[in-house]
Order: structure tokens, then sequence, then C-alpha cells
């Protein structure tokens, strides 16, 4: 998806930006900028694009992306609640070359196909990050690099982007894929031909699905039924939907094709995935109580 480049405002007295997100819903545009990323989403649910990569976010999701990866968070339409992250930006150049910053530079080079780390993290991460926000620039650059180093000794970490992945930052299919884009959040639970998406690029259905797989890496059914299957892991963790009045409502015709997609991509069937996680929230719930 091509993405439109961001200036990052760093101030003069600070190389290290941080922030608290804090609106209705994640409005950013598909985009990339030359600083390294760590975002921790606080409040809200969506779908996560980094790459070439498309997942669905929740609380507690953390993600470090590299210089110049395209990422947006997006919620689904009819989305309720707020969004609410802690964005940490900084320029790769501050950190170090000398053989004690070696783990961390390993990781920030890996990151750009973005590193997703496990919820566990997040809580460590998320304190680090509040310290953060209301410290001085040369106390900021040193919680950074204990971030960092907190970061490069944790285990369970994805990358995000295929290790084919490539982004072209050229301008010329950045309006094509803004429709596309649109187009599938608005219709994603209806039936979208490739006559419908090429037309809405204004391409023939050759063209446009030799410029899809070139640009995403990935032809676009494949890219639609990630989007929703994405929409149906949170209608499945977030209502208490039947199975099958999910799939038809993520545009799914057929029940059985419903399930291959979903065990495709999530590596559970629907009922699987909803039995697991929610014997995840009832032992984290228990232990909670417990160390009360």
């Amino acid at each position: 998806m091509q993405p439109i480049y961001e200036k990052i405002p760093l101030s003069i007295e600070s190389s290290i930006r941080i922030f608290l997100f804090d609106k209705p819903e994640f409005d950013g545009h598909w985009h990339f900028h030359p600083e390294c990323e760590l975002t921790c989403i606080l409040e809200s649910t969506g779908i996560r694009y980094v790459g070439n990569h498309i997942a669905d976010f929740q609380k507690g999701d953390l993600v470090l992306l590299g210089s110049n990866l395209p990422h947006c968070w997006k919620n689904i339409n009819g989305f309720k609640g707020v969004a609410r992250c802690l964005v940490l930006q900084w320029d790769q150049s501050i950190i170090g070359k000398s053989v004690e910053f070696e783990a961390i530079n390993k990781m920030i080079d890996q990151a750009c196909r973005g590193l997703k780390f496990d919820t566990g993290t997040t809580i460590q991460i998320e304190s680090m990050m509040l310290e953060m926000l209301n410290t001085s620039p040369i106390n900021r650059y040193v919680l950074l690099i204990k971030l960092l180093d907190k970061l490069t000794r944790k285990k369970e970490v994805v990358m995000l982007a295929g290790d084919s992945y490539f982004c072209d930052l050229s301008n010329q299919t950045e309006d094509r894929l803004k429709r596309v884009q649109t187009h599938v959040k608005d219709n994603y639970n209806k039936r979208i031909r490739l006559s419908d998406i090429a037309t809405v690029t204004n391409m023939n259905e050759q063209a446009f699905s030799r410029f899809f797989s070139k640009t995403m890496q990935k032809p676009f059914f494949v890219f639609l039924n990630e989007y929703r299957v994405n929409v149906a892991s949170r209608l499945l963790l977030e209502t208490d939907k039947q199975v099958a009045e999910i799939g038809f409502y993520c545009g799914y015709e057929t029940l059985p094709f419903f399930y291959k997609q979903f065990k495709k991509f999530k590596g559970y069937s629907p009922l699987g995935f909803r039995k697991m996680y929610s014997e995840k929230l009832l032992i984290n719930h228990t232990s909670c109580q417990n160390e009360k």
C-alpha cells in the first residue's frame, strides 16, 4: 500500500518524541517516516497494517517499527470507544555504534519488517513510556536505552512484514491503493468482485491484479480474506454472536470457506479461537484476583 511521507516534529531540545494519542478513533493515514517508532495500544481495537502485513490489534498491542516502514492503525466501521496509545519516536542515529549497543542495533535492523512483542512485555514497557512523558531530555534518552535493552531480551517476538517485503515509496500508486483500502473497509461484509475493485482504481482486472500483487506481494483476495478474518476474530472475542452469524456478516457466502480461511490465518477454527482466548482471559482474571 503506497504510503505518505510524514515529517516527525522533533524539537530542538530533544531528538526523542513521545506523546499520548487520545481520540475517538484512529484517524492516521497510511504513512512512513525515517524515525523509528514504538507504539503501545492502551485502549482500542481494529486492524493494523505494517508493510504487507495485516492483522487485528487490541489493548496491549506493542509494535516496534524500523525506519521508513509504512504503517497505520485503523478502527473497524462501527467502532465505539476511544483510541488511546503511547507513541515513541526517535532518530536511529542517536543510538551508539559501540559494542554496548550491538544488540539494540541488531533489533532495530530486524524492525525494518516490524516487531510485535507479547502482552507481558507491554506491561513493563508501558510504565517506562509513561515515565518518559514528563522528564528531561537527558533522562528520556537514558530511559530509551533502558527500554530498548529490555526489548532485546524478549524471546516472544513476531516479525510482521514478509521477509521479501519491499515498498516503493514513489507517489504513483498512492491514490489507487488508498481507494482499495477505503473500498475494503466500507464493503468487506458484501461480495467484492475483481471487476468491482479494478473499477475503483480505474484499471482493468488483469492490470489491477498485477499492480496489487507487485505492490503488496500478495494477491488482492488474500488481502481481502485477511481483513475479513481479522474483523471476524474481533467479533468472536468481543460479542456473543454465533460463528455462522459472524461468518456471513464478514462477507462469507458459505461457512466451510469461512472456516477454511479462518484456520489459514489464525491457526484455529473460529470456535477454537474463541475458546482459547476465553480461557486465557479466565486465567488472567484469576491470577489478578489471587494477587489481590
